[in-house]
């Protein structure tokens, strides 16, 4: 049976196109998800935006500092292991935890696996949190994209998939908020260049 007699329009997967659709049209693009498509690849885009924002961060502070040094040059290698093994288990805590809040991971479609790819994609939206400013606005709209992912994947209400998404990401950003204090909450927020 295809894809599209199940209702999927298919949403184009590769780098720049899912950038695109959950930017400006998430709703669109999480109902044409695939639920069954495997998660290497939202795996490994999430961990290409968690990298992306690690490096251009450091490139930014070093631009803006004028400090060049040799521990640059490692930088990336560091920041890639550091990618590949943080932004999927980061992903898949998220999604364990809005599984255990919608209710003890009975997904209409199917349990963790889209939930891991719904939440993986909108991590699309941490792709600006490398630019000062940018994460007062990017993080609550992620907060926005990262509902409607969960309720287009868990087909729930929207006050459901809100109260399932917003518990955890509240939690944890509440969490690093209080480990900062509130000079580094500040600079959190707004990201300067040269913090």
């Amino acid at each position: 049976m295809d894809r599209r007699d199940l209702g999927y329009i298919a949403s184009p997967e590769d780098f720049w196109s899912v950038l695109r659709g959950v930017w400006f049209s998430p709703v669109r693009f999480f109902r044409g998800l695939d639920p069954a498509g495997g998660i290497i690849r939202p795996a490994i885009f999430a961990a290409l935006v968690l990298y992306l924002n690690l490096i251009l961060e450091a490139v930014l502070q070093m631009v803006w500092l004028l400090e060049f040094n040799y521990g640059s040059i490692y930088a990336p290698f560091f920041g890639l292991v550091v990618a590949i093994v943080l932004a999927p288990l980061l992903v898949a805590g998220l999604s364990l935890l809005v599984m255990i809040v919608l209710g003890g991971g009975t997904l209409s479609h199917g349990g963790f696996v889209p939930l891991f790819r719904s939440l993986s994609y909108a991590s699309a939206i941490g792709i600006v949190l490398w630019i000062p400013f940018a994460p007062i606005l990017a993080i609550p709209y992620g907060a926005y994209v990262a509902t409607t992912a969960v309720r287009e994947t868990a087909n729930v209400s929207t006050a459901r998939a809100a109260a399932a998404t917003l518990i955890p990401l509240g939690a944890v950003v509440l969490t690093i908020l209080l480990l900062l204090g509130s000079d580094g909450a500040a600079g959190f927020l707004i990201n300067p260049p040269g913090s």
